[in-house]
């Protein structure tokens, strides 16, 4: 499937960096597939997240067009799926819960780390104590990133247990104990 005059000149222009203004996202159809348009704003999606794998590949005009052309066929394949029906069964549902969470929890975790970081200090007189209880020869840039690491994770499993306190938990044992 080759649909390219057209897509190389846009596929240059997107590499080139080239972009109408800085604001919203690019909405001229680069490529259609049936009811589906791949705009330049998705295309630029694509190459900012192209795997690492296929980076050397955009480096060339055929493997620009063979990249181009596995985007289509993927579109193509999605949309079969959908015609099939498959995005609407149980366990396709399931693992994009799953997905959902994890990314969710991640999310959650990485900013309350970043909040917590920026409140953690380390002080000298605590460097001077672990150097005295443990004995240990590690520099000093080292003693402070594990006791910073420490001070972290205890701030972060204080959270966590707020939260297990400030939420209404019920088990349900005589159902557990079936399962397990």
């Amino acid at each position: 499937m080759r649909i390219i005059p057209v897509l190389m000149l846009v596929f240059s222009l997107v590499l080139a960096g080239c972009s109408a203004g800085g604001g919203g996202g690019d909405e001229r159809v680069v490529a259609q597939v049936n009811d589906y348009k791949m705009t330049v704003e998705d295309l630029k999606y694509e190459l900012k997240n192209v795997p690492y794998d296929d980076e050397e590949l955009l480096e060339t005009e055929k493997g620009r067009l063979d990249y181009i052309d596995r985007l289509l066929e993927k579109e193509i394949l999605l949309q079969e799926a959908q015609a099939q029906g498959l995005d609407r069964e149980k366990e396709f549902m399931k693992s994009i819960e799953n997905y959902w969470e994890q990314a969710l929890l991640r999310l959650l975790l990485q900013q309350k780390s970043k909040e917590i970081s920026g409140l953690i200090h380390v002080y000298d007189n605590e460097i001077e104590e672990y150097y005295r209880e443990t004995g240990e020869d590690l520099s000093r840039s080292d003693v402070h990133r594990i006791i910073r690491q420490k001070k972290e994770t205890a701030a972060m499993d204080a959270w966590v247990q707020e939260l297990k306190k400030r939420s209404r938990v019920k088990i349900n044992e005589k159902i557990l104990n079936e399962i397990f």
